[in-house]
Parts: C-alpha cells; structure tokens; sequence
C-alpha cells in the first residue's frame, strides 16, 4: 500500500479517535449537569455505542497504519519518539478499556434510576469519578502523542 495513503488513514483515524472521543465524553460530562437519569441513560447509551462502533474501530486503524508505516519506511523501532509514542498509546490504550466497563455501568443504573424514578445513589457517582478522571488523563495522553508525532521528539528529549 501506498506510504500517503497508509498516512491519511493513519490521521482520519486520529481525528476519528480525538473527535468521537472527545465529542461522547463532552456529552456524557454535560449529561450529568441536570443530574436527570433520563437524559444521562440516553447520552450514556449513544456513547457507549459510538465507542464500541467508531472511536474502537478507529484504534485499530491507527495501530495499524502506523506499523504499516513504519515498516514500509524501514524506519527501526528502536527510535526515541516512536517508542515514546507507542509509549503513550498503549497507555492510553489501558485505560480505553476501563473506560469502556464504566461508561455500560453507568448506562445500566442510569437507566435502572430512570425506570424506577430513583436518583442515582453513591455507586453510580463512584464509578463517574473514576470514568471522569480516566478521560482526562487519556485524554491528557492524546494530547501528548499528538506533539510526539508532530515534534518527532520523545518527551524525555524535551528536557
């Protein structure tokens, strides 16, 4: 496959990552300001879709156009940015899945307090601390992997 195309797909599939990413987490975050099960229950829903079918898929690309990439480059993996960037994505890749569990959870007893006409009790705001913290360190990564590429650098080659 051609070096350019491998390339596009590598940075529809970032933009992809970024922006259902950031796009599902902003609206679960901006659910939870009416504190209403209905609306979260409904915004949780689609993120949890939009997740598993876009921003998950959208991974995968990455990962593998990037390899693809490299190995046509013949670039070696030993070099400090791509294993800082590699670094970086498998770390954010860890929390991916986490995130993923907590979003269903929330889903799940957002949409039991809506059936039941409860307000979401001590557990549920247990587990959006943690998803609300994992995003915006995953979220933190993202950032940084971006300046990685861009730069070229690794981040221990900032100092």
């Amino acid at each position: 496959m051609d070096y350019l195309l491998l390339k596009y797909l590598h940075l529809i599939a970032a933009v992809f990552l970024f922006g259902f990413g950031m796009g599902s987490y902003l609206y679960l975050v901006a659910a939870h300001r009416g504190n209403d099960p209905r609306v979260i229950a409904a915004v949780a829903r689609m993120v949890v879709r939009f997740d598993a079918w876009i921003t998950t898929p959208a991974g995968f690309v990455q990962l593998l156009s990037g390899y693809a990439m490299v190995s046509l480059a013949g670039m070696p993996w030993s070099t400090d940015w791509l294993r800082g960037a590699l670094l970086i994505f498998f770390s954010v890749g860890a929390l991916w899945l986490p995130v993923l569990l907590l979003q269903k959870r929330m889903q799940v007893l957002a949409e039991q307090a809506a059936q039941t006409g409860t307000v979401l009790g001590a557990r549920y705001w247990r587990l959006y601390r943690g998803w609300l913290w994992m995003g915006v360190a995953g979220f933190g990564g993202m950032f940084l992997i971006v300046l990685v590429m861009v730069t070229k650098q690794a981040p221990w080659q900032w100092f």
